[in-house]
């Protein structure tokens, strides 16, 4: 996998409004952070309290905000490894 600006800034841009969207992020972001040999923190638990019914405050609304903080968190570390160094692996 090219690891890129482009690629990095559409993972941040990327809106999280499904599971499979999600899934795909978080896959991604590992992949991209084991190319570079970092060990990130583990994505948060998927919910398993939802009851269906479309309450205000959803446990997803929680997983969602859960899930875009691990994102920023781990787009940090891997820009820090991958710019830190003069044979960035990542490409402009």
């Amino acid at each position: 996998m090219q690891i890129s600006h482009a690629l990095l800034k559409q993972i941040e841009d990327q809106r999280l409004s499904s599971t499979e969207v999600g899934a795909q992020m978080q896959a991604t972001v590992q992949a991209i952070a084991a190319q570079l040999g970092l060990s990130l923190r583990a994505p948060p638990p998927w919910p398993t309290t939802c009851c269906g019914r479309g309450c205000g405050t959803c446990v997803w609304e929680a997983y969602y905000y859960a899930l875009d903080w691990w994102r920023e968190d781990a787009l940090e570390a891997v820009r820090a490894a991958g710019f830190g160094v003069a044979s960035s692996p990542i490409a402009p």
